[in-house]
């Protein structure tokens, strides 16, 4: 074979061997093997995106309290209603988790005789409710009648009486007058708050309060503030305006208790009002004082009650709820502590100081 002919055969086998090379990519590009690859990708991806739960977000089951004004729950004509339940929906799974708005309500339970409320937290005067780290936290202690009656948890023996007062003056507690109590409460600037301040307070004006308890207060110099009844000042069991005036003399506030101590939340809007009103009113004209504050007999009230309250500008006003009084509670749901009269010192030094 001469050399063209050779050369002739040469470009013919490589340019068999191009030709192949072209067949066999070309095929490879067409192969069903790639498809497969992307499909299981994507059955696998889908797979995975679909076991994934999707977060399910449900109201807080703690209220948390917001300063606002008064709102109330109970099926009184006067009142306002709440607004309807806070709900969240699922979220799908395209959408971002959004954070959960808080529930502003603090749901407040009244003493097992009343209709419960809910009340939100709200500082009179325009003052904003302080945040945990700025609580301030007194006891007030609940007494009511002082002299001899076993058996009745209300009322307390002069002895008994004696025996805590000087606990209280013997371990560095200092009573204090309800203006103070409020101005702390308040957390009024330039006010230095005493050693361990607690306000004592007696219910119902029983005449003994002038004859026992006045003169062991006197004793040990403590102040405290009395909640009576002025419809009831004809009655010999209770104390006469004379005997007010001496306890007012005596270092002692006097505020408002009811006109005749009734049980609140069984008469009408009108009925309650005036005995919320009028015993203010005569207090004031009697003993030319400010009597804005005040305490529910026995322990009882419904949202009619504390709505009156806010309308006819009282400031605060006591429950018989167990417990510290503190800044961060309604000031008309303020919480004391009963002094139960069949209790022994250690059991009264225990409540001081477990209450908190």
């Amino acid at each position: 074979m001469n050399v063209r002919g050779k050369r002739f055969l040469f470009y013919t086998l490589l340019a068999g061997v191009f030709t192949l090379l072209i067949l066999f990519f070309i095929s490879g590009l067409n192969s069903p093997t790639a498809p497969i690859i992307i499909e299981v990708q994507a059955e696998e991806l889908t797979q995975s995106t679909m076991s994934t739960p999707v977060p399910v977000y449900t109201p807080a089951s703690a209220p948390i309290s917001a300063p606002a004004y008064v709102t109330m729950s109970d099926p009184d004509p006067v009142s306002t209603p709440d607004p309807a339940p806070f709900e969240i929906s699922p979220l799908s799974s395209d959408k971002p988790e959004q954070p959960l708005p808080a529930q502003v309500d603090t749901v407040v339970t009244a003493p097992p005789q009343t209709t419960s409320v809910t009340v939100d937290t709200y500082m009179p005067n325009g003052v904003v409710a302080p945040s945990a780290s700025s609580k301030v936290s007194i006891p007030v202690l609940n007494y009511h009648s002082v002299t001899i009656d076993p058996g009745n948890v209300v009322v307390i023996s002069p002895a008994k009486l004696e025996a805590q007062m000087k606990y209280l003056h013997d371990h560095g507690y200092t009573p204090i007058s309800l203006a103070t109590f409020i101005n702390l409460i308040e957390k009024k600037s330039g006010l230095a708050a005493p050693d361990k301040p607690v306000l004592l307070t007696f219910d119902d004006g029983y005449v003994d309060n002038v004859e026992e308890a006045m003169p062991i207060l006197a004793k040990y110099n403590f102040p405290a503030t009395l909640f009576m009844s002025p419809g009831m000042v004809e009655d010999a069991s209770y104390l006469n305006w004379e005997q007010v005036k001496q306890l007012q003399e005596a270092g002692w506030d006097i505020q408002p208790h009811g006109m005749t101590h009734p049980h609140l939340p069984k008469l009408s809007a009108e009925q309650q009002a005036y005995e919320i009103t009028e015993a203010r009113k005569l207090i004031e004209e009697k003993l030319g004082t400010q009597a804005d504050v005040f305490c529910y007999p026995y322990g009882e009230y419904n949202q009619t009650t504390v709505k009156l309250l806010k309308e006819h500008g009282f400031r605060y006003a006591f429950t018989i709820d167990q417990g510290y009084t503190t800044n961060q509670q309604s000031p008309y749901l303020l919480k004391r502590l009963f002094i139960n009269g069949e209790e022994s010192l250690k059991a009264f030094i225990n409540k001081l100081s477990k209450a908190n």
